[in-house]
């Protein structure tokens, strides 16, 4: 089957290259309803030629496509990509899709996560062609909002998730062979300080500075986060280059808490503050440190040294972290002897501070995340996809989820 599954889609390259042409023309940018509703017809078109049952979802921003196909196994596969992009309506008549003569394709969301859709029906193709239905079903979900989130999107993936065994992110490739193992969780606080504001000369005696206790406050945020590797100059893309180190994420800290927002009523500098407020973001690699930190962050409403001032703290953990488990573990060793034995790779593991479908599947089921074509500057007007990772890295994603249904 390895080699069938192989050649097929060495065949099938150019069919490959004009299905994406055809879906990156397509404007579907992230709240378009209209455009991902027909980057989802395209996608529920080849689906159904497969053999699929497919079942389009609203909402006011967005069209959402679940595929399903049946098979004769045990065990149902979750597979998650998304047909939004960043750009707006008429970015696809600017910049059509192009390939140069480098096997590089351009063009609004070519890459992110374009390339991966296409790159999902050709591997199911691929599979199919080859006689494999040893699955219970596969669902793939074409998410239209991923870009910006949303209820409808999470309750998708929540639903789907608890009908699966285990998950395939299908989301853009880091560099040679790199895969995403490892993803921070996500939570939000806003901290409020009430104080006793009054005239800073006359009446300094029986106020209380709000902001005074927040800067308390955020000092105390600040010891909750993991130190920083070093100088943030040395950290640099072109820095540890420079120093010859492969940059996979392995200097992102382990947790961060970060105050991006802060602010007063007040306006005076003679003024003493009755208010104050910041709104703090906190990212880290594991649902038990994520736990810590949510109560250490909730109990600072009691840690007050300017008398006369109360901390209100609200808000909380949005989305948990994708962890490397040992089930996880399982698929991460398939996929590296399934590229090494097949393509002579060597797969680099990344991990990453932002967050995918892949943090909300990991709630529920084992997720492997990043096994799209390799992608270079996305949200960026010179966006690109590099198509000569695109037969090998779709034939190791087939070979991965025929393989995985027999390890589960």
């Amino acid at each position: 089957m390895k080699e069938f599954i192989k050649n097929y889609l060495a065949e099938h390259y150019d069919d490959y290259v004009r299905d994406l042409e055809i879906l990156t023309n397509i404007d579907s940018g992230n709240g378009d309803r209209e455009g991902t509703e027909a980057a989802n017809k395209f996608v529920a078109e080849k689906m159904e030629a497969l053999g699929a049952v497919t079942e389009f979802r609203y909402n006011d921003r967005a069209c959402h496509l679940i595929s399903r196909l049946e098979g004769k196994g045990k065990l149902t596969v979750l597979l998650v990509a998304h047909v939004d992009t960043v750009f707006n309506r008429g970015e696809a008549a600017k910049r059509p899709f192009r390939l140069d003569e480098n096997g590089f394709a351009w063009g609004p969301g070519v890459g992110d996560d374009k390339a991966t859709v296409v790159e999902v029906i050709y591997g199911l193709q691929a599979l199919k062609a080859a006689g494999f239905d040893d699955f219970k079903e596969i669902i793939y979900y074409t998410n239209g909002e991923e870009e910006g989130g949303s209820k409808t999107a999470e309750a998708i993936v929540a639903e789907l998730s608890q009908q699966s065994d285990f998950a395939i992110i299908m989301d853009v490739a880091r560099p040679n062979w790199g895969i995403v193992t490892q993803r921070k969780g996500n939570a939000k606080y806003r901290i409020e300080v009430t104080g006793i504001g009054g005239h800073h000369g006359n009446a300094s005696q029986h106020c209380a500075n709000a902001i005074h206790q927040l800067a308390y406050t955020i000092t105390e945020l600040h010891k909750l986060a993991s130190p920083m590797p070093g100088k943030p100059e040395d950290f640099t893309a072109e820095a540890l280059k420079a120093r010859g180190i492969v940059d996979a994420g392995q200097f992102i800290p382990q947790n961060t808490v970060n105050v991006g927002v802060i602010g007063s009523a007040n306006d005076k500098i003679s003024v003493i503050p009755g208010d104050a407020y910041c709104e703090v973001n906190v990212r880290c690699f594991s649902v038990a440190e994520q736990q810590r930190l949510d109560a250490a962050i909730k109990a600072l409403e009691n840690k007050i040294v300017i008398d006369g001032t109360s901390v209100k703290v609200s808000g909380g953990i949005v989305t948990g972290p994708m962890e490397k488990t040992p089930q996880v573990q399982k698929m991460v060793d398939v996929y590296k002897k399934i590229v090494k034995d097949e393509f002579n790779g060597e797969v680099s593991e990344w991990v990453a501070g932002g967050l995918t479908d892949g943090n909300r599947t990991a709630k529920y089921i084992p997720t492997l995340d990043a096994l799209g074509v390799e992608n270079y500057d996305e949200h960026t007007d010179h966006e690109s996809v590099d198509l000569k990772t695109a037969v090998p890295r779709t034939a190791a994603f087939a070979l991965t989820l025929a393989e995985l249904t027999k390890v589960f």
